[in-house]
């Protein structure tokens, strides 16, 4: 008899524990889901960021381009945060970075324009021979030499 309670005394204690097990499992579920549908919609705000930057260096506007990109490299903050990952290398090659640099030298705007290199981590030889230019125009003959030294090294 004693046996037959103790049994019995088990069975609501263990449906008790298949209940909340159950529970945090559908919670993990539902939460995992969520954070997937933010990471899409990070990565998808992201990308059309990417392309209002190339709209605006389209149109010729250095200044909108550059400020777009200063917001994509945020979202990219974010979406690495999360979890992602995103180089800041491609980053900058995704966000035209380059392409920003040269719209403003063009301008001759060139205090901007070398404000927006980054010839110390790009090991990018293309990056870095259209630095070594830009950085010749602004008159920083040491870091145009350094980031051609460098893309010859590629």
């Amino acid at each position: 008899m004693e046996e037959y309670q103790s049994n019995k005394s088990k069975s609501p204690a263990l449906i008790i524990v298949g209940i909340v097990t159950l529970i945090a499992l559908i919670g993990v579920l539902i939460y995992s889901e969520l954070e997937k549908i933010k990471s899409e919609e990070m990565q998808e705000q992201y990308h059309a960021e990417i392309k209002n930057i190339e709209n605006y260096l389209n149109e010729g506007n250095c200044t909108q381009a550059a400020s777009e990109y200063a917001r994509a490299k945020e979202t990219r903050d974010i979406i690495v945060k999360r979890g992602l990952y995103y180089s800041l290398g491609s980053h900058a090659k995704q966000a035209h970075a380059i392409v920003i640099a040269e719209c403003f030298a063009k301008n001759k705007e060139f205090d901007t324009a070398v404000a927006l290199l980054d010839s110390e981590v790009d090991e990018d030889p293309d990056y870095l021979l259209r630095a070594s230019v830009i950085y010749k125009n602004a008159g920083e003959l040491d870091k145009a030499e350094k980031a051609k030294s460098k893309a010859q090294k590629y």
